[in-house]
């Protein structure tokens, strides 16, 4: 399972979440397609079992890939969100995403409602963005998890080991304070007001802000703690 995670982990580029019951959702899908032919979007379990029919000829890489949890008992993470009341499918996005060290991609409106009020901060346009546009801050959007995901993963494993809660403090305004520095990289596109381009969901908070951090108590679950870039994006894409 570790091999096959290693293999895919290097040319994912994102974790994609969709409804195909939502208009313009599968418009989204073929339009993120053609432009990943030379890199892979994950897919979470969930999603390939809800629509294996529709997307099993796409599994191989052109984009898609199934995603597997590379470490036993990762699954928890998924769960622990879920009974916070957090749907599966999005459990999936958020722990896979951070697990991956890819941006989730939310698509259309279903889902992306539901982690519009997970996310801590966020990064608004106020005009429309043209394909080099998107094609540019989605590759921001990679970067600004991997630039953070060792400090991420090591600093909450500080917090799985010690069980402090004034470092917990301490560590979860860090990365409130690396959330907004990271925000000046999307510069070019970012405005007041506007729909919302990307959330950041600070997994670590999150799992905090539902009662649930005394039930994250393995090191080994700090991979699934990362602070997550989501990027929402219109069904309908053309």
């Amino acid at each position: 399972m570790f091999a096959l995670y290693a293999s895919i982990v290097k040319n994912l580029r994102g974790v994609v979440l969709f409804d195909l019951d939502e208009e313009g959702s599968w418009d989204t899908v073929e339009w993120l397609r053609k432009r990943f032919k030379y890199r892979d979007l994950g897919l979470t379990p969930r999603l390939v079992e809800k629509y294996r029919g529709k997307v099993e000829r796409y599994l191989q890489g052109n984009p898609f890939r199934e995603l597997t949890l590379p470490i036993t008992g990762l699954e928890r993470m998924v769960e622990l969100l879920e009974n916070g009341g957090v749907s599966r499918e999005v459990s999936e996005l958020l722990v896979f995403s951070s697990v991956y060290i890819s941006p989730a991609m939310c698509i259309g409106e279903k889902y992306c409602g539901e982690v519009a009020k997970l996310v801590d901060e966020a990064v608004k346009v106020c005009k429309g963005m043209g394909v080099n546009d998107w094609k540019l801050h989605l590759r921001i959007a990679d970067y600004s998890i991997l630039d953070w995901y060792e400090k991420c993963v090591k600093t909450s494993m500080d917090v799985i080991r010690r069980k402090d809660p004034r470092l917990l403090e301490e560590v979860l305004k860090a990365r409130a304070q690396m959330i907004e520095k990271d925000k000046k990289r999307y510069w070019r596109i970012e405005c007041g007001g506007g729909r919302v381009f990307l959330g950041y969901v600070d997994l670590l908070g999150l799992y905090y802000r539902l009662g649930l951090i005394d039930r994250v108590d393995k090191p080994d679950y700090s991979t699934g703690l990362a602070i997550v870039p989501v990027v929402f994006i219109p069904g309908g894409m053309k």
